[in-house]
């Protein structure tokens, strides 16, 4: 009977056992989840934390760093290495400031000469008691700015009349003028246009440039000349545009401008710029206003073009290459800016990554100005295993970043656009990278910075006109004042089969008439 109990007892210590391991094994199951759980949440903490660290050096890098994106391959200088280099060549640099200085004075400038004579009194020889005689002149040279100046031209239109028939009578004529009715001179209006859209000098303190000149020229003056000006100068617009349409690549870009809306309830909204340079044998840039952010300006600009056109990823543009009468190709600039705004996050991959550009880039700069053929053949020969061995060191980057990872969506980008990076390997005619534009379109930046918005719809079409003009001057190394001097003047008294001979790259200064008086 005892023995019976103590078997009882076992059995029920031995269950008491059991249920005790299975408590066991329940609390370290849901110690390994919730392990797991934490580790999962300390992932995603360690990911936001990255995105946030990333997001904060970039914000640093443009308030307080260096703009470019400029990527040192070399090693760091050890201090072992800082004994063996030399001091700064004092000599060097002075030689340097003085060859500078004579590089200016070599410029093409007009030289006016100033002659300084000798005092009476010094002329005389103090030993001789006899006048001194010319021997030459000590020549130096020296820069000077001569301020601009305002002056009203006074136009005398001679009338004759035939003294026998008393019938006949003929008026001289004069040059037509850039807006009818308005006293504004063709210089002045360039100068107007030039100094904001160019020179980004807003209208308000080209107002106090003119007071200082003893002209009281209002704002309000000055922007109705801008956008009758432009309406003047529109048919010549239009010509650039269908001329760049004509070409075999074309480039674009945008930016947003904001634009004053009374009916808006912030009395402002969003419009863009956009950008369209055409290829090397149509060299002229056009600019386009759309009053909304969206892409329908683009697709109607763009709506009978076929051929590349090379452009960021923005999901906008995917429309147009639907039907495949455009082929995009992508812009490796872009590709490599994010992966340079990641340095910070992964420092060793990205420099591998970066220093394959640099490479790439080399190649580019070295044929930069060689033929079609020599440029392909160099393509052919080290850009594309450049492109492989990025293609290579990218795709294992998919397998182990986390999607949230700011590498990884710069990886995605590349990856997924590498059809369009990749197609200016086989096609001399095609760019890297579309940076060409993205300077044009920063240009007008610098300009926005200070003018702020436009005052209405159709002061932003006047701004796209006038940036057409002068992007399309600055491509050709034309003196952006003289070209639109000569523009005003001539325009409205040619034909309109004659506006070709206006266009930038065809432009040939009128010869200037000397002064009758």
């Amino acid at each position: 009977m005892s023995e019976s109990k103590e078997f009882a007892r076992l059995i029920e210590e031995n269950q008491h056992l059991k249920e005790i391991i299975v408590g066991l094994q329940k609390q370290l199951q849901e110690s390994l989840q919730g392990n797991a759980q934490l580790q999962t949440q300390l992932s995603d903490l360690q990911n936001k934390l990255d995105i946030l660290i990333t997001q904060l050096k970039k914000r640093n890098r443009r308030d307080f760093g260096n703009k470019t994106e400029r990527h040192n391959p070399r090693p760091a200088v050890v201090e072992s290495d800082v004994a063996t280099i030399p001091p700064p060549n004092k000599k060097k640099h002075k030689e340097n400031k003085n060859k500078h200085e004579k590089h200016i004075l070599t410029q093409n400038l007009p030289i006016e000469p100033v002659h300084h004579l000798v005092k009476p009194e010094d002329a005389i020889c103090p030993t001789c008691i006899v006048e001194t005689v010319p021997m030459g002149n000590e020549i130096t040279y020296q820069l000077e700015s001569i301020a601009s100046s305002l002056k009203q031209l006074q136009h005398l239109q001679e009338i004759r009349a035939c003294p026998k028939c008393k019938q006949y009578v003929i008026t001289a004529e004069k040059p037509c003028s850039p807006i009818p009715g308005s006293y504004a001179g063709p210089g002045l209006l360039a100068d107007v246009v030039v100094s904001k859209f160019t020179d980004a000098q807003p209208l308000y303190r080209q107002e106090k440039i003119f007071k200082r000149e003893q002209a009281i020229i209002p704002r309000s003056t000055q922007s109705n000349w801008v956008i009758e000006s432009a309406q003047t100068v529109k048919p010549l617009c239009e010509l650039i545009k269908k001329e760049i349409l004509a070409s075999a690549v074309i480039k674009t870009d945008d930016t947003e401008l904001k634009v004053q809306d009374r009916k808006h309830i912030k009395n402002m909204r969003k419009g863009k710029m956009t950008a369209y340079l055409g290829d090397r044998h149509h060299k002229l840039t056009a600019f386009d206003y759309s009053p909304d952010k969206s892409f329908e300006r683009n697709k109607k600009f763009l709506a009978d073009f076929k051929g590349f056109v090379q452009a960021d990823a923005a999901n906008g543009f995917d429309a147009l290459f639907g039907d495949g009468s455009k082929i995009e190709v992508g812009c490796n600039a872009h590709a490599r800016r994010k992966i340079w705004e990641c340095l910070t996050l992964n420092n060793t991959v990205c420099i591998d990554i970066l220093d394959i550009y640099g490479k790439l880039y080399d190649v580019e700069r070295d044929i930069w100005d060689k033929s079609p053929e020599q440029r392909l053949a160099q393509r052919q020969s080290k850009s594309k295993s450049l492109m492989e061995e990025l293609h290579a060191k990218l795709l294992p980057l998919q397998l182990v970043l986390n999607p949230t990872n700011p590498l990884m969506q710069a990886v995605n980008y590349a990856l997924n656009h590498w059809a369009a990076l990749t197609r200016f390997l086989d096609n001399p005619e095609l760019d890297v990278d579309n940076n060409s534009c993205e300077r044009e379109i920063k240009a007008f930046v610098l300009s926005r910075k200070n003018f702020l918005f436009a005052g209405s719809d159709a002061g932003a079409e006047a701004a796209a006109i006038h940036l057409t003009l002068l992007a399309s001057a600055k491509r050709n190394d034309l003196n952006p004042i003289e070209y639109l001097t000569d523009v005003f003047t001539r325009i409205n008294s040619m034909k309109t089969s004659e506006l070709h001979q206006l266009l930038p790259d065809r432009w040939v200064p009128a010869p200037k008439q000397n002064d009758s008086s």
